[in-house]
């Protein structure tokens, strides 16, 4: 029991230093629209148990719409571990429109290729509401070098609505 409550403060510890919603490129008070999540399968060959830590990219507009975008878009990474629990809340990333190939269904991603498979919004907002999982796994705060995205809360309260309208 001990263990499982450390593990939920180092979570919040994490979020909490990973900063509060925003980038630098959104004009004050209007925050995107969070509504569509991806899970990224690496095409690469993994290092390690890099296969274990599949990311989780979240966007305000259809990866499939961002393709024809020629200013691409900033969306939010989270590492999850094995799309049970996050494991750390990376921040924003800009994905650019050479970045995705809609027909094999790929993107790159921080240098690394990825296949894409779009999530649906109550298998988001369980992953957000339960960051912490089913799998027991010990977890160490990991700085990252991406600029701090929203909170979870902020995520959380995004993907209610389209829950709803999912059903």
């Amino acid at each position: 029991m001990a263990l499982r409550k450390i593990r939920f403060w180092v979570l919040v510890s994490a979020v909490f230093f990973a900063g509060a919603s925003g980038t630098a490129q959104e004009r004050p008070n209007t925050p995107p629209a969070w509504r569509h999540g991806y899970y990224l399968f690496l095409a690469d060959p993994p290092v390690a148990c890099e296969a274990c830590y599949v990311p989780l990219l979240i966007t305000s507009a259809p990866l499939e719409e961002i393709a024809k975008d020629s200013a691409g878009q900033d969306c939010v990474l989270i590492t999850t571990y094995e799309r049970d629990s996050i494991w750390q809340v990376n921040g924003i990333v800009h994905v650019a429109q050479q970045d995705i190939q809609a027909a094999p269904r790929t993107i790159r991603v921080r240098k690394r290729t990825y296949r894409y498979q779009e999530v649906g919004a109550s298998e988001i907002l369980k992953l957000l509401e339960n960051p912490m999982g089913t799998i027991p796994i010990s977890r160490t705060f990991l700085h990252s070098d991406l600029p701090p995205g929203p909170s979870l809360e902020d995520l959380k309260a995004a993907f209610r609505p389209a829950k709803v309208e999912t059903r």
